[in-house]
């Protein structure tokens, strides 16, 4: 028997969760889910998938792309919230599987690009030019950038990889161009070697790095934003406590919390000032300038 829970004027079998995987990572945005949301959740993942009829009821929440995947390839008609993806992940998953039957919505995992340009703006107040590569995935956010760069007053400069080119042959050119060099996540394009190459190119030419992790910081970026997994379930947990069933979902939207971490070695190699993490994410919030 199914738990029920109130929304709106509808009562529906309590929201349902699937984990990409039974893991600690995944498990940690479950529960921050349910604390933020304080509702009953069921909670499965990819490898103890529901039936076709509980798949069907009340409300699904995905957690990662191979549990939005799924999810999106069942034919139901429940409504579905896709949270830790990459926009441009749920994007082709969307546009791939989904029919128009139901209502779908998403919480993303990367950050929005005018706040990753901004921070690059602060950190490097006189880049004239910021420099990018696109891979399979990504290459749809090409005109977002170039729109958002020139909001920042700086000219965009980026190039498309696939895994048959030569990295060193196509970015050397491309970051001796750009004053400061923002990193985007594509899942097909940054292995390791690519993103070693870049960090090891952007070095040696003395231009800085904007990363989109933490790791990415250590490994040699300057600075980055990120969300950590318990924020994107904090945020996602909040969004469903709001939720109205009888109202359209909302549209799918970028983390509202987020960090920022900075490299000072970098700094110091690239003879910029240290940077100060918590003055950085006071400006991004609109305050002192």
């Amino acid at each position: 028997m199914f738990v029920l829970w109130l929304t709106g004027t509808r009562a529906v079998a309590e929201p349902l969760i699937l984990m990409s995987e039974n893991s600690a990572l995944y498990r940690l945005v479950a529960e921050e889910i349910r604390r933020s949301a304080k509702l009953p959740l069921a909670l499965y993942s990819t490898e103890n998938i529901p039936s076709q009829e509980r798949l069907d009821q009340g409300l699904n929440i995905a957690i990662g792309a191979r549990a939005c995947e799924q999810l999106l390839q069942h034919s139901g008609q429940a409504d579905l919230i896709c949270t830790l993806v990459p926009r441009s992940t749920f994007e082709s998953l969307s546009t791939l599987y989904d029919s128009g039957q139901r209502r779908i919505s998403a919480v993303y995992l990367d950050q929005p690009l005018q706040r990753q340009l901004r921070l690059a703006r602060l950190l490097v107040p006189n880049a004239k030019s910021i420099g990018t590569m696109f891979g399979p995935f990504s290459n749809a956010s090409m005109q977002m950038f170039d729109q958002a760069s020139l909001r920042e007053k700086l000219t965009p400069l980026s190039i498309t990889l696939d895994e048959a080119d030569n990295p060193i042959e196509r970015l050397t050119p491309l970051i001796q161009q750009s004053d400061v060099f923002l990193a985007l996540p594509d899942r097909a394009l940054f292995n390791r070697s690519t993103a070693k190459w870049l960090l090891y190119i952007t070095l040696q030419q003395k231009v800085p790095v904007i990363g989109f992790s933490k790791t990415y910081v250590e490994a040699g970026a300057l600075a980055a934003v990120y969300s950590t997994p318990a924020q994107i379930g904090q945020q996602t947990g909040e969004l469903l406590r709001e939720l109205d069933l009888s109202q359209p979902l909302p549209p799918p939207t970028y983390p509202k919390y987020y960090n920022v971490s900075s490299n000072p070695i970098v700094a110091r190699t690239l003879e910029l000032p240290e940077p100060d993490d918590q003055a950085l994410y006071r400006q991004l919030e609109g305050g002192s300038k």
